[in-house]
């Protein structure tokens, strides 16, 4: 097997007419390296976050999000455990589940109940941010929704901690 060694700068040296980028590029060998500071980069300063060309941005699906998505749907998702748990604690007291198809995996067991819960609240977080530049009905952008549901939450947590300073 044989490989190709970079070119030299002389190589490069052609007019015009000699011109042959695709095969220059094929010769030349990959500069990117990779290591944990690329990783860092990535993560913490990412240079792109929307899509290059035109047609990229006709529907921006990221794959490098903002840490502010991030951070509303790692909330979401808290949020939720919360509530199962404060709903399983009220249940304990003598309350009842009103949601009935919440309540119909509830009958099943608890653990189809949780699965059942983080998977309806993890599945719709990851959707919302990775469509959080899209408008949806040319209206409404999903990380408005993703916020709107951290609110309601936080807002059903705050009811629920008052159900149970009553019991």
């Amino acid at each position: 097997m044989q490989t190709t060694q970079p070119m030299s700068a002389a190589e490069y040296t052609l007019s015009s007419a000699d011109w042959d980028g695709v095969n220059r590029r094929m010769a030349e060998s990959d500069r990117r390296v990779y290591s944990l500071t690329t990783f860092k980069h990535q993560v913490f300063s990412p240079r792109r976050n929307a899509g290059r060309r035109s047609e990229d941005r006709k529907f921006p699906v990221l794959d490098r999000f903002e840490t502010g998505l991030f951070t509303l749907a790692m909330c979401l998702l808290c949020l939720s455990i919360l509530d199962s748990m404060f709903t399983l604690t009220l249940i304990a007291h003598g309350g009842s589940e009103v949601n009935p198809f919440m309540n119909a995996m509830l009958q099943i067991n608890l653990w189809a109940f949780m699965a059942t819960k983080m998977f309806l609240t993890a599945v719709p977080a990851v959707l919302l941010v990775a469509t959080a530049n899209l408008k949806v009905f040319g209206i409404v952008r999903p990380r408005s929704v993703l916020a709107t549901a951290v609110g309601l939450y936080a807002g059903l947590i705050v009811y629920e901690l008052a159900l149970l300073s009553l019991v």
